[in-house]
């Protein structure tokens, strides 16, 4: 989404979709729609001032289970773009005085996904042909219940 500079203040208030190329070689399997709430205007000094709300959720793979979740995404974006950073130039088409909000909004949804992240909770899991066992401290695995006998007299 590429917002004409020329009309600002510019009031969003709507819902954007990612491409599948954003999030094709990252941990994410799946992203919703993003609502995106706010303004994006000139302020005094002359720079982009961006202040909006990102809501949306995005599935990551469970660090346990491998299973899909459900990863909840809620951000507050203040943000000042000056013309002449170098940094902004990846947003900005000066020449055309045109900024793409979407890149935007991507590198600051990317900061938000963590390494890792699990829903499971517990020490005994299971999951698809699998499953931990949490093995107590006054249980002696009967396979090595043999070996017991042989530290009897001499602890």
């Amino acid at each position: 989404m590429k917002i004409n500079l020329n009309l600002l203040p510019i009031n969003l208030d709507q819902d954007i979709e990612f491409a599948n190329s954003y999030f094709e070689n990252t941990s994410i399997k799946k992203m919703e729609k993003f609502h995106i709430k706010g303004v994006i205007k000139y302020n005094l000094s002359d720079e982009i001032e961006i202040d909006l709300n990102v809501n949306g959720n995005i599935y990551l793979e469970d660090a346990i289970t491998l299973e899909d979740v459900l990863y909840p995404i809620s951000l507050n974006i203040q943000e000042n773009l000056s013309d002449f950073s170098s940094i902004n130039a990846q947003y900005l088409e000066k020449d055309k005085n045109i900024l793409d909000i979407i890149e935007f909004l991507w590198e600051n949804i990317v900061l938000e996904v963590p390494i890792s992240y699990t829903t499971s909770s517990g020490v005994l899991l299971k999951g698809n042909g699998w499953e931990l066992n949490g093995i107590k401290e006054d249980e002696i695995d009967p396979q090595l219940a043999k070996l017991k006998d042989l530290f009897k007299g001499g602890e």
